[in-house]
C-alpha cells in the first residue's frame, strides 16, 4: 500500500469521526431538548369537559400527565372492562392515553409497574398482596366463572359425594383453581384440606381425558370452557357463578399500582372511573360489547356461547358488594390457611387489599350489577333487559 493510499485513509477515518461525534452531538442535544417540548406540549393540552378544573390542574402537576399509561390485558371476557373503556373512548374522555399491553400475571406486571392496573382473580391476587406485592384493589369486575363439575355419568350427585374424591387443578397447588376449590368445599362442610385430594393438571383437555378414566372424579373449569366444549356431557356441582350461597361475593377485582396510585391520585381516579363506567355499560349492553371484542379480535368461538356465558357475569359490581366479599374471603382465608400470616387480622388485610380510590358516589348516574343488595348499599342496582 503506497504513502498516499495511506494517507488518504488516515485523512477519510479522521473525517468520519469527526462527522460521527458531530452526529452524537446532535442526537445527544435533541434528546435533551425533546423532554422540555414533551412538557410545554402537556401545559397545553386543552381541557376535557368531563374533568373538572380543579381536577385538570391537579393532574398537569401529576407524574403522569400527557404520557401513555400501560394497563394488562391477555384477552378473555372476565376482565375485559378495562379494555373496553379504552375502544368506547372513556379514558380519553378523562384526557388520559391508556394502551394495554400484554404480559405475565397481573401479580407480577402490575406489581412491579410495567402495567399500572390488571384485572384477576381475587383467589390468584390476594395472597400475594398480603405478602407485600406493591399493589391494592380499586374496584369489583364481577361474580362468578368457575364451577366444580363432573361427568353426566358420574355417581356423584352433590358436593357431599365429592368427600374422598379427587378434584383436578389447573394452575398449580396453592393457586387460585385450589382456592377457589378450597371455598366451595368449605361452603358445604368439606374439609378442603383433609377430605379431598387435588391433582393438578395444566391442560384442559387432558383434565378430561381423566376424568374419563377414572384418574380424577372432578374438576374446577372454566364456565365458558363447558358450555363452549362440553355442555351436553358434563354436569355441574357446585359454582361460584350459579351457587345461591355465592352470589353475594365479587370473582375478579381490578388492582392497581400503589405508587401510581400515591404520585398521580387524581389520574388514578379517572381510570377507575372509566373502568367502572365500561363495566356498566358490559353489564347493560352485552350484546354490543361482544361485537366490540370481536371486531378486534379478542373473542373467538360462537357468539351465542360467548353471550350465555356473559350474561352469567354481572359486570360493574358496586365498591360496597366488592368491599363486603372481601372481607368474607379474607376471613376465610385466614381460618383455612390459605393466608398464612396468623398475625393478620380481616382489617389488616383490608388495609393491603382496598383502597376507595373513586368512590362509586363519583360518578354520576352509575348503576352496578350486584345480584344480591349488600350491607350498606349506596348505588342503584340495575340488571340488563331480558
Amino acid at each position: 500500500m503506497n504513502k498516499g493510499f495511506k494517507k488518504f485513509m488516515a485523512l477519510a477515518l479522521v473525517s468520519a469521526m469527526m462527522i460521527s461525534t458531530v452526529a452524537c452531538g446532535k442526537k445527544e442535544a435533541a434528546e435533551e431538548s425533546k423532554e422540555p417540548a414533551k412538557q410545554e406540549a402537556n401545559v397545553n393540552m386543552e381541557k376535557p369537559e368531563a374533568v373538572s378544573e380543579e381536577d385538570w390542574e391537579a393532574m398537569k402537576k401529576e407524574p403522569a400527565f400527557g404520557t401513555e399509561l400501560n394497563y394488562l390485558f391477555n384477552g378473555g371476557q372476565c376482565v375485559s372492562a378495562k379494555y373496553l373503556a379504552e375502544q368506547l373512548g372513556y379514558y380519553k374522555e378523562y384526557g388520559i392515553n391508556a394502551k394495554y399491553v400484554q404480559g405475565s400475571s397481573v401479580v407480577e406486571t402490575v406489581g412491579n409497574g410495567k402495567a399500572l392496573w390488571g384485572t384477576d382473580h381475587i383467589a390468584t391476587m390476594l395472597v400475594p398482596v398480603t405478602k407485600g406485592v406493591n399493589m391494592t384493589f380499586v374496584a369489583g369486575a364481577h361474580i362468578g366463572c368457575k364451577s366444580i363439575f363432573v361427568p353426566k355419568d358420574s355417581p356423584i350427585k352433590s358436593v357431599e359425594d365429592l368427600r374422598g374424591k379427587t378434584i383436578a387443578i389447573h394452575d398449580g397447588i396453592g393457586n387460585s383453581d385450589q382456592n377457589i376449590s378450597y371455598r366451595l368445599l368449605d361452603e358445604y362442610g368439606i374439609d378442603p384440606t383433609k377430605d379431598v385430594k387435588f391433582k393438578n393438571i395444566e391442560d384442559s383437555a387432558a383434565t378430561v381425558a381423566a376424568m374419563e378414566n377414572g384418574e380424577v372424579d372432578a374438576s374446577i373449569f372454566s364456565d365458558y370452557f363447558v358450555i363452549a366444549n362440553y355442555k351436553d356431557s358434563m354436569r355441574m356441582i357446585c359454582s361460584i357463578t350459579h351457587s345461591p350461597e355465592f352470589q353475594d361475593e365479587a370473582c375478579c377485582v381490578t388492582a392497581m399500582n400503589n405508587d401510581f396510585i400515591k404520585d398521580n391520585p387524581v389520574h388514578a381516579k379517572y381510570v377507575v372511573k372509566a373502568i367502572k363506567r365500561a363495566g356498566e355499560f358490559a353489564r347493560l349492553q352485552p350484546n354490543d360489547a361482544v361485537q366490540i371484542m370481536y371486531d378486534t379480535d379478542k373473542m373467538t368461538g360462537k357468539e351465542e356461547d360467548q353471550l350465555e356465558f356473559w350474561n352469567t357475569l354481572h359486570f360493574g359490581l358496586s365498591d360496597e358488594f366488592t368491599k363486603q366479599a372481601l372481607e368474607e374471603i379474607a376471613e376465610d382465608y385466614l381460618r383455612l390457611g390459605i393466608i398464612e400470616d396468623k398475625n393478620l387480622s380481616v382489617e389488616d388485610v383490608m388495609a393491603k387489599a382496598w383502597k376507595d380510590v373513586c368512590p362509586d358516589s363519583e360518578i354520576e348516574g352509575l348503576t352496578v350489577g350486584d345480584p344480591v343488595k349488600p350491607e350498606n348499599a349506596t348505588v342503584t342496582i340495575k340488571q340488563r333487559e331480558e
